[in-house]
């Protein structure tokens, strides 16, 4: 860690040889033996002073974690009489997942919290360059995402249980709301039921609070109120769960946008009117729904199954058994109400006081009714026409 360029230049290399690490096979049968051990070390890498050495980091946790199920298998060398020694050495190695995973997370969130002060070093010489932080928002999605698609049920509820106490403590900072932002997506997609238990209310609750105590003061004021951007800022991934989990919270859901989408302030709104467009592409769009490396059961006690069995195995294409939501009459029901609540509502206002609005006020408008007509675009009939034949 002390010689970045010698680091970066090693995990880059590894990185293209994951497979051949994780797999079983008869030319390097001890390659999974690496695996625990791989990930614990290259943790250190995560520094929010070297962004370039923190993306490769996550470029190679990435690829070994998409790889593998995050499982503690030491169970299977008591219930197992099938076992190699290699085998049961990895399974012993695998009990240390949670230990992996608990620091994983404890620098992720040193690295946001560093990357939120005007402290950080790394902070002052990317300012002009945006892409490199970007970059480290897709790969830190990708990376939770493998981890909490392809673990037991045990490790996820540790993950989510560390996600929902940071969020509960963060103080809003917006240049990097988008790490925080990925942490939510990755584990709304693996149980949004869960999820949206312990984060939506929450969320609602705060909002509420702010919103009793100014509520005249924040709908007009143009400086925004932080607290509640963030607020927001969840909200509006929150929304982003299946269709027939969101139905059970129509009411909050609701109650969240009648109260704040007509504020003035540019961040508040242009939130809001995303959070609107995610929620009607939530309602209407079909989408896959399970991301696993294995369709089998990877929770104990592994008498029919041994995870670490798959790890880097390739899948049959005919047996992938991919499964996709799709949206049924109440979902459908819930948008279409939406969007008579909400943008007839805005059409008639922008009729109606066109002329009486301020610049900020029909700004708002236009933003809102933008995002609800792409969000709902899924429902809307195709344009019928004649066909016409091109001649030369």
């Amino acid at each position: 860690m002390t010689e970045p360029y010698r680091y970066t230049s090693l995990i880059t290399c590894l990185t293209s040889l994951t497979r051949q690490i994780v797999r079983q096979t008869s030319e390097f049968s001890q390659g999974q033996i690496f695996v625990l051990p791989l990930l614990l070390s290259v943790l250190p890498g995560i520094d929010a002073n070297d962004l370039k050495k923190t993306v490769i980091t996550f470029q190679f946790l990435n690829a070994i974690l998409m790889l593998i199920t995050c499982v503690d298998c030491s169970s299977a060398v008591n219930t197992r009489n099938d076992l190699s020694e290699i085998e049961k050495e990895v399974c012993l190695s695998t009990s240390k997942f949670e230990d992996f995973i608990s620091e994983l997370f404890n620098r992720i969130f040193h690295m946001i919290d560093t990357l939120s002060t005007e402290m950080s070093d790394a902070l002052i010489v990317t300012m002009n360059s945006k892409m490199e932080d970007h970059q480290i928002a897709l790969e830190l999605t990708s990376v939770i995402s493998c981890i909490v698609q392809q673990c037991s049920k045990r490790i996820f509820h540790m993950i989510r249980k560390k996600i929902t106490n940071f969020l509960a403590t963060y103080c809003y900072s917006p240049k990097i709301s988008k790490l925080l932002t990925g942490l939510i997506q990755a584990i709304l997609k693996r149980d949004p039921v869960e999820t949206l238990k312990y984060l939506l209310l929450q969320i609602y609750e705060r909002i509420e609070k702010i919103l009793n105590q100014s509520d005249i003061l924040i709908l007009n004021d143009d400086k925004g109120d932080p607290e509640l951007i963030w607020c927001l800022k969840i909200f509006s991934e929150l929304v982003c769960a299946r269709g027939d989990t969101l139905i059970i919270y129509k009411t909050i859901i609701l109650s969240i946008f009648h109260r704040c989408i007509h504020i003035i302030h540019k961040d508040s709104y242009e939130i809001m009117a995303q959070a609107a467009q995610n929620l009607l592409k939530s309602l209407s769009y079909v989408h896959p729904i399970d991301y696993r490396l294995t369709i089998e059961n990877i929770e104990e006690p592994f008498i029919d199954f041994l995870p670490i069995r798959a790890w880097g195995q390739h899948i049959e294409y005919d047996k992938l058994n991919v499964k996709f939501h799709i949206p049924n009459e109440d979902e459908v029901d819930f948008a279409c109400e939406f969007v008579e609540i909400f943008m007839y509502h805005e059409l008639k206002i922008l009729n109606e006081n066109r002329t009486k609005m301020s610049n900020d006020e029909r700004l708002r408008s236009l933003t809102l009714l933008h995002h609800i007509t792409i969000g709902c675009l899924r429902m809307v009939p195709r344009i019928e026409s004649e066909e016409k034949s091109l001649t030369k």
